[in-house]
């Protein structure tokens, strides 16, 4: 009985020309939308690489990430604490990435300041 359905129902789709023809250009429409959609995140991944790379090159950038640096190293605390060592491998991005969040800023409190 479902053989017959399923027949029946391709045999209809095989004579309704205007059913092709719309089919076809939802399908048509859907592969255009697809390419569009999948053209504007790869436009958008490139935009936000080179606002990113720009951004890190950018002197003003660079001169403050240099202050902050020395601002960090003349901080008494953090001498006196020896944690600098610490603080300046947690400056590595692969350090992040390597291991959770949380497990990183308690190596960090517990370096600085349980001593």
């Amino acid at each position: 009985m479902k053989s017959f359905i399923f027949l029946e129902s391709k045999r209809k789709f095989n004579t309704n020309r205007q059913l092709k023809k719309s089919l076809k250009v939802f399908i048509g429409a859907a592969i255009v939308g697809c390419l569009m959609i999948g053209a504007l995140v790869v436009w958008g991944g490139i935009a936000a690489f080179k606002t990113i790379s720009t951004f890190a090159t950018t002197p003003i950038i660079q001169e403050k990430i240099l202050n902050l640096e020395t601002e960090i190293q003349n901080m008494p605390v953090l001498n006196d604490v020896g944690c600098w060592a610490t603080v300046q491998d947690f400056m590595n991005a692969e350090v992040w990435f390597q291991k959770p969040i949380v497990e990183n800023f308690n190596n960090i409190k517990s370096a600085c300041l349980n001593k």
